[in-house]
């Protein structure tokens, strides 16, 4: 068996990618109890040498024989029930950990193992309830909280997904696949001077990894710094020049440094080269929308999506081209396609939601504005615009709420413009 990482337990849309989940890594081994039995003794024994044989089957058979002679061991079943996952019976183990939690309801190991097998076979909520059940019992447990992050990051769902993996960098903070994870999350939050401080982290525990590199990359560009990010991009390409994804990266931190030419140039040089890479069509179009050449920009984020439907960046800014261009209806069927692949898209239901109020579909708006303010109650014109629909609708309190809210969010700005002018002065 091999130790392998675990990142790739999430798969974001983000191009650092994470590594697979497997057995083998979450090898543990549990204690047991001291038995009274010679028998039970004997064959503890000979299960912990076949163990260090890594004899998996010769293993699992002692287990089953303790597990007959002692059917209520919650600790037989569970062993049992990981000897099986490790050697790709994952389907085969689930019953057992599901006894050994019947046994042992207190005994987080089990829950834990039963919800990365759960994972595994693709039963996400069944697998989080019993991962949420391990880390309710065992806090202190890193690793617990570490697979329960990732979890949340594989469906989405990454504002949960960030205290498990904070707390368990915490707790792990030699481990660099969980920094790594956690900036990887909060780039899917925009919290992106956040990710920067984990892919540093990450790295100095793993300088090595590219992906890492990458993604510390992408995160300096977008926390405001693209040389830093170029610098990034190029120390990974120089010894491996043909990284794809790499390139793109490279062609976004251009166009954040505001050297458009030189982004439009490389990107092109790159579309030719590798016509089916939506990433590079998508940064190519957004290079082309900041020149102001929005035909060209609609033609490359119109390919974008149409090689990846699944890219809601590409869908939003494709959207915002259509509004640009005076194609409203168009502009909502892309909006509603980001929202569709990334629920937590505050911008683009923002957009939404305003095109929608424009075009006389009140409702349509209200449900966007308030998914809007949910994501981010700090938008005050978000907060505006709601009030107004809400107001021609006929509700009044619900109106007066919305106004109120802009009002306080508009005040407390100005409240802070003029405590930096007086900290400049």
């Amino acid at each position: 068996m091999t130790q392998n990482s675990l990142r790739s337990l999430v798969r974001r849309p983000l191009r650092p990618g994470l590594a697979r989940l497997c057995w083998a890594s979450l090898w543990l081994g549990l204690p047991l109890a001291a038995q009274t039995s010679a028998t039970l003794q004997q064959l503890e024994s000979t299960a912990r040498e076949r163990l260090a044989a890594q004899d998996v089957n010769g293993a699992l058979a002692t287990y089953e024989k303790l597990a007959a002679l002692v059917p209520r061991s919650a600790a037989y079943q569970d062993e049992i029930g990981f000897l099986l996952a490790a050697t790709n019976r994952s389907p085969d183990a689930i019953a057992h950990f599901q006894r050994a939690t019947e046994l042992d309801p207190k005994m987080a190991q089990a829950w834990y193992h039963l919800g990365v097998a759960l994972w595994l076979t693709q039963h996400p909520e069944p697998a989080l309830r019993a991962l949420q059940k391990a880390v309710a019992l065992a806090p202190d447990r890193g690793d617990y909280h570490y697979r329960l992050g990732a979890a949340y990051a594989q469906i989405a769902h990454y504002r949960a997904a960030v205290p498990e993996l904070a707390r368990a960098s915490r707790q792990l903070p030699t481990h660099a696949e969980v920094w790594g994870t956690l900036g990887d999350v909060y780039q899917q939050l925009s919290r992106y001077k956040e990710a920067r401080d984990a892919y540093r982290q990450a790295l100095r525990l793993d300088p090595k990894n590219d992906t890492l590199r990458n993604g510390y990359g992408n995160a300096l560009v977008r926390s405001g710094d693209p040389a830093a990010g170029l610098k990034e991009f190029r120390a990974i390409l120089e010894h491996d020049p043909a990284n794809v994804h790499v390139q793109v990266n490279l062609g976004y931190a251009y166009i954040a440094a505001g050297d458009l030419q030189g982004a439009i140039k490389h990107l092109s040089a790159l579309t030719r080269e590798h016509p089916d890479d939506a990433g590079a069509h998508y940064d190519l179009g957004i290079a082309y929308k900041q020149s102001d050449d929005l035909a060209r920009a609609r033609a490359e984020l119109e390919r974008a999506v149409a090689l990846a439907p699944a890219l809601a960046e590409a869908h939003y800014s494709l959207g915002l081209t259509y509004i640009d261009a005076g194609l409203p209806d168009k502009a909502i069927e892309q909006l509603r396609a980001a929202v569709a692949q990334r629920p937590e898209y505050n911008e683009a239901w923002y957009i939404l939601g305003t095109t929608l109020k424009q075009q006389g579909d009140a409702d349509g708006a209200i449900e966007a504005l308030r998914r809007s303010v949910a994501l981010d109650g700090l938008n005050a014109a978000a907060w505006n615009n709601l009030g107004l629909l809400l107001r021609r609708k006929g509700d009044t309190v619900g109106s007066a709420e919305a106004f109120a809210k802009a009002a306080e969010i508009r005040k407390a700005e100005e409240r802070e413009k003029e405590k930096k002018l007086k900290r400049g002065s």
